[in-house]
């Protein structure tokens, strides 16, 4: 009797710590699971918001990447379609970058590639700059959550960033046949007319 009384009581032990063993598996998997998850929500919320700042130290190499624009895919008319040009990996690389990143772009043949001297956060938006040689104005990017816009400055020659809903390109202005307004010193006055 006493046998089957410790077979039993051993039996109950055995089924008692294998249903706590699996309970404790199945929350340690369920906690992994939820925190994948979690993860995958940040890096999309990262992606949605590209006026994040990074909390990355190290430094890194960007590089955006252009390719010819189809003229087909924008309604721009009275163009010269071989100054624009498409930006592929705009979001990506804009989402992780601090200072002290190298900015690389190949504009037209002319390779853009310039340290960024500060990240801002203002009203919304992301201001990124590079450094400027000495006879070059300051080269920015804009990125806020609907739009983006940016200037380069390199061998004397303008080029322009732009993102709307659809696309994000780069305009060579000596090559776009745009007509760019010319400003006075008048026009900067802060005098009451």
């Amino acid at each position: 009797m006493r046998l089957i009384i410790s077979l039993l009581t051993s039996l109950i032990i055995f089924i008692s710590f294998f249903f706590v063993y699996e309970k404790s598996s199945n929350k340690h998997n369920n906690v992994e699971a939820v925190e994948d998850k979690q993860a995958k929500i940040e890096l999309q919320n990262k992606l949605n918001d590209l006026t994040s700042l990074s909390n990355r130290v190290s430094k890194k190499n960007i590089y955006l990447d252009l390719e010819q624009l189809n003229i087909s895919e924008v309604e721009l008319s009275g163009i010269n379609g071989t100054a624009f040009q498409k930006v592929n990996n705009f979001e990506e690389s804009f989402v992780d970058i601090i200072p002290g990143d190298i900015l690389n772009v190949n504009l037209f043949g002319n390779f853009f590639q310039e340290e960024i001297k500060s990240i801002e956060k203002s009203f919304g938006n992301k201001i990124i700059t590079t450094y400027s040689k000495t006879n070059e104005n300051e080269s920015f990017i804009v990125i806020g959550k609907e739009v983006a816009f940016g200037k380069f400055h390199i061998n004397e020659k303008v080029f322009l960033l732009k993102k709307d809903s659809k696309l994000t390109y780069v305009v060579n202005t000596a090559e776009a046949n745009l007509e760019i307004p010319q400003f006075s010193e008048e026009d900067y006055s802060t005098r009451q007319k």
